[in-house]
């Protein structure tokens, strides 16, 4: 019972202060700890919830670099890419989706690496409101198949030439509504119970803990130090998704 409670409090600590120091990854840090030492169906529930309120949260503290113009199209693009995810779900295995998305960060993230500064793509305002529109829709795809909406998105606001701060009031809102709206759309999880309320329970305080140091680690980051935990996580998540 205590290596569980250990295993569930010390996921909780590590996906929240990776995603408060980079905006995103909870999921695919939680899930590759929690499943050492409980099934997938707590898991997910508890992904769920631990994400939706880690998100709320930093985004209350980042509300003032939250910019509704440049999330508008990111947005859009979901409503259109969640339904077709969800409908992928039959027909496509979504562990060949993970597989695929790893392989394509990996090389991504280790091409970047040899590169001094992030490329900007210079792109119009209309054609970079179309591009992100695409992109929320490939991230909304991604959510409704595997629940990794936040990669996509968060790969390419980097490449837009944003600060970190820009960046992180795109993606961090979206992670958030899209996830909810992927649960809207799927009916909720079906599996929220006893188990998971106790879950949470044990959680929620190293959540918040995690958030809070992974979000103060962010304001003390160079914009050269975000640009290299990116990459980084994008790596690890990369390894994550393959294996």
């Amino acid at each position: 019972m205590w290596f569980e409670i250990g295993v569930l409090v010390f996921g909780a600590f590590a996906a929240s202060l990776a995603a408060g120091a980079s905006g995103f990854a909870f999921g695919l840090v939680g899930m590759a700890i929690w499943l050492h030492a409980i099934s997938p169906a707590r898991a997910v529930p508890l992904v769920i919830l631990c994400s939706i309120l880690l998100n709320m949260a930093l985004i209350w503290r980042l509300w003032s670099s939250v910019d509704m113009k440049r999330l508008k199209p990111f947005l859009v693009g979901a409503v259109v890419g969640v339904p077709l995810g969800v409908a992928a779900l039959r027909h496509v295995e979504p562990g060949v989706i993970r597989q695929t998305v790893g392989a394509l960060l990996i090389v991504y993230s280790l091409y970047m690496v040899t590169r001094a500064t992030m490329p900007v793509l210079p792109l119009s305002p209309r054609a970079g409101r179309t591009m992100d529109t695409g992109v929320g829709a490939l991230g909304g795809f991604m959510g409704g198949s595997t629940s990794l909406n936040g990669i996509f998105p968060t790969l390419w606001c980097g490449i837009r030439g944003w600060t970190p701060r820009e960046q992180r009031g795109v993606f961090q809102p979206y992670v958030l509504l899209v996830h909810l709206y992927t649960l809207a759309w799927l009916g909720g999880t079906g599996t929220l119970g006893r188990q998971t309320l106790h879950d949470i329970l044990w959680c929620v305080p190293f959540v918040a803990a995690g958030g809070y140091i992974g979000l103060q680690l962010f304001h003390r980051t160079s914009e050269a130090g975000f640009r290299r935990l990116m990459l980084g996580l994008f790596i690890v998540s990369g390894v994550l998704l393959l294996i």
